[in-house]
């Protein structure tokens, strides 16, 4: 059988799963595990019969997604040793296409695949957020068979396809760009993927190769980018309101920090946690595959992902108004962002109508994104 072209972060290939390090949070989470049919079938034909029924009635069936669902928390095939007892007992083909594939993502592009980890695993954030080195991505050849893999399809247009890989790979410069701040590097991302929604608009392959070329070119970053930032004028009342307006949208989820305490808090953690902000961004471009995330323009797929990256900040900045975050708090905080916001397809849609209603891109970034030192 032939594989298929995956593109993913070299982490990836790096985790292993390990239960002892984080006593088996997935299995334990009161999240909905689903099993496909074709799994449960399987689970029907277990031997003997008694322990077909054994199995099989830990589950339930949700019309809602056509499949079965596990029935109680923690899950009751987890065993004392923190490893799933289905695995162990027949093994590793019998785990449903949601277990085998957590806390991996993967995206498929039509005619390639990528791959990359939810940071609600603790052990993947870990290794993912506090690596010093800035990311680095590959290429590896994987068989991403129908049925064995929970598998997001994403909707791009078809003129784009042949270069996701290439915007992508200029995004995430953009974001690594390390004489800039957090805040800089969104505003010339921003830039970016508002140039790229109108080339999208009416394709034209060379203006976006050339575009990719110039952001890419150390002239551009010594020219262009400290007009780019100039032009952001971050407005303290735009932020407080367009955050506010956000926060509306996820109605149980609150901040403590105020206003007033706001600029010089986050530049003091910007300025600590650069590193592990730059992780994050660039995990959550790749992960979420922004700007395609939702159908509708690049630009406002954009505007939803910096939103995102402040209610984050705002989470964080909640806990180090009061002190210091440890590395633990910053692995919880990320867990509970990422659990929230982005395994809450809701929560994000919400904000994604919400802002597409909104001014462009620039006046976005005046609410939102502050381009000084």
């Amino acid at each position: 059988m032939q594989n298929d072209l995956c593109f993913q972060p070299q982490y990836v290939g790096r985790f292993v799963c390990d239960g002892s390090k984080c006593d088996a949070r997935c299995c334990r989470q009161a999240w909905s595990i689903d099993t496909d049919k074709a799994t449960y079938e399987k689970y029907l034909h277990v031997k003997p019969e008694s322990a077909a029924r054994a199995i099989t009635e830990l589950f339930r069936y949700d019309a809602d997604s056509d499949s079965y669902v596990v029935a109680a928390t923690p899950c009751p095939l987890l065993t004392s040793e923190k490893l799933c007892r289905l695995q162990r007992d027949y093994g590793e083909d019998f785990l449903s296409p949601t277990c085998r594939t957590y806390p991996r993502v993967i995206c498929n592009f039509g005619e390639f695949f990528e791959r990359s980890m939810t940071l609600t695993c603790p052990v993947a954030a870990e290794m993912i957020l506090f690596e010093n080195e800035p990311m680095t991505f590959e290429f590896i050849e994987e068989n991403f068979s129908a049925g064995k893999f929970q598998i997001n399809r994403m909707r791009v247009d078809e003129k784009l396809v042949a270069h996701v890989i290439d915007i992508q790979a200029a995004m995430i410069s953009i974001l690594q760009e390390r004489t800039l701040t957090i805040d800089q590097r969104l505003i010339v991302l921003g830039f970016f993927l508002d140039r790229l929604d109108e080339l999208a608009t009416a394709f034209n392959e060379p203006a976006l190769m050339k575009l990719l070329a110039v952001y890419e070119s150390e002239k551009f970053l010594a020219e262009q980018v400290p007009m780019m930032i100039q032009s952001v004028c971050f407005d303290e009342k735009k932020f407080s309101a367009t955050m506010s307006a956000v926060f509306a949208q996820i109605p149980d989820e609150k901040i403590s920090v105020a206003m007033n305490d706001f600029i010089n808090v986050r530049k003091k953690f910007q300025a600590a946690h650069a590193i592990f902000l730059e992780n994050f961004l660039v995990n959550e471009i790749f992960q979420t595959c922004c700007p395609w995330r939702f159908e509708g323009s690049i630009a406002n797929n954009f505007k939803l992902f910096a939103a995102k990256y402040k209610i984050f900040e705002l989470m964080l900045l909640s806990a180090a108004n009061n002190g210091v975050v440890s590395k633990d708090e910053l692995i919880r905080s990320v867990g509970h962002f990422t659990q929230k916001i982005n395994h809450g397809a809701d929560y994000q849609r919400r904000i994604f109508l919400l802002l597409a209603k909104s001014g462009d891109v620039l006046d976005l970034m005046n609410s939102l994104l502050d381009g000084g030192d």
